[in-house]
């Protein structure tokens, strides 16, 4: 164990050094957030698919022209069925996560995405790709819930707003592996043009496969079910043997995190019913007494990704630039990503200098702008230059979403959850973005397709309508978590304190605390600050 780190106080200033001493730890929080990136991926592959000229050839319809187009309510169901099996999978999955741990779910989604990915290869019509889509929608149901599940369990508390931003980050680093295979493949003649999007596919369930023996279960589930050796044996493969001092302060930590929440809902067993066997019980524990806002808030911060427009600007940013009149409409998503990737690598210590709220809040006011300045723009969609205008629009959009609410979302929704509601939290946070995810997916395809609503840039007045409700009800929703203890969260819930005010709350009882213990002459009160409120 390196000898200038205290790994019995959580300690915010510890955090680099915590991180280039369990390196380890890191590579698996890496292999976990594949859930993640196979929700990237899916996310724009329609989008990718659907601009490819063999994918148009095979599925679409012919038009007065000559051309082929796909119809709106081919893209539309294609989105909607992997959201809505997305849905449906997150909710089945959560009970079977709280009896029988996270990690052997990991092989029934990598099983049924190789299904769905067969599926989508083999479709000759419309239908069966679009049964395809259903399936493999399922699987990322399932890894979606488990990786931010995994992560938040886990990390020692110093890390966690850090690693789950490598959620964000994988789903970024999914969608612009997509764009530029599906970049690369438009330059193949025949099928095998679309069949490389499809194919590529394979490669998540294959590394799921390939790791899943030697990933360790959460240590956390572990305790709490009463299988300590187990939960140590797990700590071991996460870090190393060698690391014995860290795994048994590690055991502290974690058995009195079960403790605590233990005695938080104790009683939860009297709330819900018997299914096979299983305890369905958590979901509706998480919409009692405090726990009501705290899960509407963490639902709330992933939905609205969706009603800020990213359904719109990111899943379909290449069809879109194809459908306004972008010549290099492939290159220009590319680069697009690159941007993404760029402005999701700042957001990791934007996250811990300023904060959840910090970054989101006033962030989702200047996406509205945004938004808005875009359907001004999409009036006069005509004019020379304006086209180039929406582009540039859409990169500062991406920009500004990467670094706070899509990089901070999940990340909130995470925090804000009790331990011993987080799997059950989880699962609706799935569900809601899948839900909201689904109605975006569904509608936008008839916004800009051209035999529908074919509003181009115009689309940014209707987002602009969801965006800015988004931001009200943000800023009173989304309190500020960053370096806060699960259990000071646990109280200020408790206490009724309104969410824009855990800041200033928590400092208050920091200050009192240090008031009341008494603070030896010269010792830093304002470091003494910092590390209660972590």
């Amino acid at each position: 164990m390196h000898k200038n780190i205290d790994y019995t106080t959580v300690d915010g200033t510890q955090k680099w050094a915590i991180l280039r001493e369990h390196w380890k730890y890191g590579l698996w929080a890496l292999w976990s957030s594949i859930g993640s990136m196979m929700l990237g991926w899916d996310y724009v592959a329609g989008g990718q698919l659907a601009a490819l000229p063999e994918f148009k050839k095979q599925f679409g319809v012919r038009q007065e022209d000559g051309s082929m187009l796909l119809p709106a309510h081919y893209l539309a169901a294609w989105a909607a069925a992997g959201l809505a099996c997305d849905i449906v999978a997150a909710l089945i999955s959560a009970p079977f996560l709280e009896k029988y741990g996270r990690k052997h779910q990991i092989i029934v989604a990598s099983i049924i995405s190789v299904v769905g990915v067969l599926l989508q290869q083999l479709a000759t019509e419309w239908k069966m790709h679009l049964a395809g889509r259903a399936v493999n929608g399922a699987a990322v149901g399932i890894m979606f819930t488990i990786s931010p599940l995994w992560i938040g369990e886990t990390c020692r508390p110093e890390l966690r707003g850090l690693f789950l931003c490598l959620f964000n980050a994988s789903i970024v680093l999914g969608q612009f592996l997509i764009v530029v295979i599906g970049y690369g493949a438009s330059n193949i003649q025949g099928k095998w043009q679309w069949w490389t999007v499809v194919v590529s596919m394979y490669i998540f369930p294959a590394t799921l496969l390939a790791g899943y023996p030697w990933f360790p279960e959460s240590p956390y589930w572990l305790i709490r079910e009463g299988r300590v050796d187990d939960a140590r044996r797990s700590l071991q493969r996460m870090y190393s043997r060698g690391a014995q001092e860290f795994i048994e302060i590690e055991m502290r930590r974690l058995e009195e995190d079960v403790r605590f929440n233990s005695e938080l809902n104790s009683d939860l067993e009297d709330v819900g019913f018997e299914i096979l066997g299983l305890h369905i019980g958590a979901e509706l524990q998480c919409f009692r007494g405090s726990n009501l806002k705290r899960t509407l808030t963490a639902m709330f911060a992933a939905s609205g990704q969706q009603l800020i427009g990213a359904s719109f600007v990111i899943g379909y940013a290449t069809y879109f630039f194809e459908l306004i009149g972008i010549s290099n409409f492939f290159l220009a998503s590319c680069l697009m990503y690159v941007v993404m990737l760029l402005a999701t690598a700042a957001a990791f210590p934007l996250v811990e200098i300023v904060g959840r709220r910090g970054l989101i809040v006033p962030a989702l006011f200047a996406m509205s702008g945004l938004l808005l300045l875009m359907g001004i723009l999409g009036v006069f969609q005509d004019r020379s230059g304006v086209l180039w205008a929406i582009v540039v629009i859409t990169y500062l959009w991406a920009v500004v979403y990467q670094v706070s609410l899509g990089a901070c979302g999940f990340v909130l929704a995470s925090e804000v959850a009790t331990l011993r509601l987080r799997a059950a939290t989880q699962a609706l946070v799935t569900v809601m973005n899948g839900v909201w995810g689904l109605i975006m997916q569904f509608t936008v395809p008839y916004m800009i397709n051209t035999d529908a609503g074919n509003l181009g840039g115009k689309t940014g007045f209707i987002f602009f309508g969801t965006g800015i409700l988004t931001a009200i009800a943000g800023y009173f929703l989304f309190p500020e978590t960053k370096g806060l203890s699960f259990e000071r969260i646990d109280e200020l819930y408790n206490k009724g304190t309104a969410p824009r005010h855990f800041k200033k709350k928590s400092i208050e009882m920091d200050l009192s605390l240090v008031s009341r213990q008494g603070v030896k002459d010269g010792e830093d009160i304002a470091h003494v600050v910092e590390i209660s409120k972590v």
